[in-house]
């Protein structure tokens, strides 16, 4: 078999939670790299390239990785006491989500219920980040909306042995990606975008590139998934790949739909007789299609209908 990426679980809930708890001992139990992320006050536009740092011992399969909070903490933490601001926004957490999947990512949600929060905090509020229990409860309530892509399993510490199921989480993941594939999705996603090569690396994007991936506001990257967003369609439901490699591992995974990004993308798979749809170039479209609708939504909504 080839090579795949090992594992990324992350641990996310309030202060409170059991979730740092339950991060050290399934990352010990499993011999798994441990990585809390705390405040970071002084980080901002770099934020994301940490994230991607953190991953990369998973993504690039050399040991599993256990995360202590992730960018799901951006929203809920943001709210309580950095004044509402967002240090990623929607179109980055999309695009680490769409790289954590490729590790075959599961975030543990950590929810005991309020009066185990509020107990477990009070009693340990030296070490919590929050200052005071009103902003413990905001963060608790937002948790609760906060979305993600990532498969998810509940946990609550006061039930049962107290330890998290590692079944339930195995059960959740989905498949790993092949290390030598610069991929980047659900491996087994029913539809398959095809870009054409990476662009060049921009500020605050990390060494490490998976198609469509970029934290700069230039480029198409952050518009095209801004795009996907609005339509509702998930990460879970893409793979990611570039046509510039061999492609032949597509007869194996038989997907429902291939769709080529760009004329150049299209000209690369017909050349290795890949059959695909194809639609303007993001980059073209965006500068181009003035307020017309980019036809690759109308492609993925159909196939959800």
């Amino acid at each position: 078999m080839a090579k795949v990426s090992r594992r990324l679980t992350i641990f996310e809930g309030p202060d409170g939670s059991g979730k740092s708890t339950a991060a050290k001992a399934f990352a010990h139990a499993h011999g798994a790299r441990y990585v809390h992320f705390p405040a970071l006050p002084r980080v901002h536009a770099g934020l994301a390239r940490m994230y991607v740092e953190a991953m990369l011992p998973a993504v690039l399969g050399h040991e599993d990785v256990v995360f202590d909070r992730c960018w799901l903490s951006e929203t809920p933490y943001g709210v309580a006491f950095r004044e509402g601001e967002d240090r990623l926004g929607d179109a980055s957490r999309r695009m680490l989500e769409r790289l954590a999947l490729r590790c075959g990512a599961v975030v543990v949600k950590c929810n005991p219920g309020w009066e185990a929060v509020e107990r477990s905090y009070l009693a340990r509020k030296h070490l919590e980040l929050l200052a005071n229990t009103s902003q413990l409860r905001q963060v608790f309530e937002l948790y609760e909306h906060e979305p993600t892509d990532l498969p998810a399993v509940h946990f609550d510490y006061t039930v049962g042995h107290g330890a998290v199921p590692y079944e339930a989480v195995e059960q959740a993941r989905y498949d790993r990606h092949p290390v030598d594939l610069p991929t980047a999705g659900n491996w087994h996603a029913r539809t398959v975008l095809i870009g054409e090569s990476f662009a060049e690396r921009k500020d605050n994007d990390p060494f490490y590139q998976w198609p469509f991936a970029s934290f700069s506001k230039a480029g198409c990257s952050q518009w095209l998934t801004q795009q996907l967003d609005a339509i509702g369609c998930h990460e879970s439901e893409l793979l990611w790949v570039n046509a510039d490699q061999d492609l032949t591992f597509l007869h194996e995974l038989r997907p429902s739909r291939i769709i080529a990004l760009g004329a150049a993308a299209s000209h690369q798979l017909y050349r290795q007789r890949i059959t695909a749809h194809t639609v303007p170039h993001p980059q073209h479209f965006k500068r181009f299609g003035g307020r017309t609708r980019y036809p690759l939504l109308e492609l993925l909504q159909e196939h959800v209908a």
